[in-house]
């Protein structure tokens, strides 16, 4: 898992290669972005009530014949994707570009091959990864290089791994053909493939705690293939050993790291057994989705943080805010106490919802956290402080965590690594689309 020196000479030339834009905060990044894209991207952080005004602005707004058509991926790349299933994204992207351009793209099956979606084309986009979706809307904005004026693509180191920047290569490198400008708009750090450094005093030196997988089946859902729809699901190779936290799920993307996370917090369907013991027993496991603005869009602060343990919730936000401070000045406007934040009208940032959820999870003692990709959407200053006041003040709890990544951050955080590798299934499993196999990072490796 180290940084090989052929990729950080492929960082050092992207970086060169690639125009791209800088912002030390989410939400100035998403403010610049909306106004690249004349507003058709909906503001998801400042609140439902803009949310829904800047919608409905979107719903009314004339669009003249004329206008050149404008090619984008959000910083979250599922909301540029308006359809059900890969397929359905890329066959509409395609009768798109035939209906603008008098060259015809290549056919939505042969671009998804070209970036690893082959096998992908019919399962629902819901249960791909962040990695796999982000290149479904580069395949999608592939298909429409021709009748485009100008690609941006905002803050996407936060979802592909490293063994997939080529797939940006190939993909400037069409509009770059088509002599079409290409910009990348990313938070400050985001690129950076350094290890964060580890701090002394994160917590007690180890803090074990086990987990059991045995005989599991993960629903995937429905497989949408043509006129029929077949449920599918995916295969976990058996586990059942003791794990030290901070431990890190590593991977390449759409490798199952988050499959298994959301079967251990029971936020899928499964068969078999998933669980997290700690030495009373089996322990809930608490998850802060990647994806946390569409998990607390429709919901007030009053409505995230349960009546019964606000005051615990306070103590423990406030103890997270201290301790982000401490480590870095936060980008941005300064982390106000949970007190004044009740009283404040202003919508939350992105860094004060996740130290927000954090803390309503760091409440229950007989917990573990998981932090699925804790970095996105914020500068690698201010997420490696956030990560590190996570796990000093769960472990002040007795709480282990498990942050999930594909980065090559963690790694020298983590007291225990665990790596996930999705494998084929043989012909005869039609109802298994693959195998998660999970296995230990070897003594020494890095």
């Amino acid at each position: 898992m180290a940084m090989r020196t052929g990729e950080d000479n492929a960082m050092q030339e992207w970086q060169h290669d690639i125009p791209t834009r800088y912002f030390t905060t989410y939400e100035a990044l998403e403010e610049a972005f909306r106004r690249r894209v004349a507003g058709l991207v909906p503001r998801y952080h400042a609140g439902i009530r803009i949310f829904w005004d800047d919608f409905q602005r979107i719903y009314d707004r004339p669009t003249p014949a004329s206008e050149v058509y404008e090619a984008y991926i959000t910083s979250n790349p599922r909301d540029c994707l308006a359809f059900g299933t890969p397929f359905q994204v890329l066959q509409g992207a395609w009768l798109s570009a035939r209906r603008r351009t008098a060259d015809p793209p290549d056919p939505p099956d042969k671009v998804a091959e070209r970036f690893g979606l082959g096998a992908h084309l019919h399962q629902s986009i819901r249960s791909l990864s962040g990695g796999e979706t982000v290149r479904l809307a580069m395949a999608k904005v592939h298909l429409l290089a021709a009748c485009a004026g100008r690609l941006t693509v905002a803050s996407p180191f936060s979802w592909l791994a490293l063994d997939h920047w080529g797939d940006f290569r190939q993909l400037a490198n069409r509009y770059r053909a088509c002599g079409t400008d290409v910009e990348l708009f990313a938070l400050e750090g985001e690129d950076t493939v350094a290890p964060a450094v580890a701090e002394e005093g994160t917590g007690p030196a180890a803090l074990p705690f086990a987990w059991r997988l045995k005989s599991l089946h993960l629903d995937l859902g429905s497989l949408l293939d043509h006129l029929h729809d077949r449920p599918v699901c995916a295969e976990v190779a058996n586990v059942d050993e003791s794990l030290t936290s901070p431990c890190l799920f590593w991977g390449d993307n759409g490798q199952g790291k988050s499959l298994v996370a959301k079967a251990l917090a029971g936020a899928i369907s499964f068969k078999g057994e998933a669980a997290v013991r700690g030495p009373e027993g089996v322990r809930r496991v608490r998850l802060l989705f990647q994806d946390v603005l569409n998990q607390t869009l429709m919901r007030s602060m009053g409505q995230l943080v349960p009546r019964p343990r606000a005051d615990e919730t306070a103590v423990v936000y406030d103890e997270l805010r201290e301790s982000v401070q401490r480590r870095v000045v936060p980008s941005g406007r300064p982390l106000l106490p949970f007190a004044e934040k009740r009283k404040n009208a202003a919508p939350l940032g992105l860094l004060e919802i996740k130290i927000l959820l954090a803390a309503v999870r760091l409440v229950d003692r007989q917990s573990v956290l998981i932090l699925d990709e804790p970095d996105w959407g914020l500068s690698r200053d201010d997420a490696v402080a956030y990560v590190t006041a996570v796990v000093h003040a769960a472990h002040g709890r007795g709480v282990p965590v498990i942050v999930i990544s594909h980065k090559p951050w963690w790694q020298h955080l983590a007291r225990s690594v665990r790596c996930f590798r999705k494998e084929p299934t043989s012909p005869q499993d039609a109802g298994h689309l693959f195998r998660i196999r999970i296995t230990r990072l070897p003594e020494g490796a890095s």
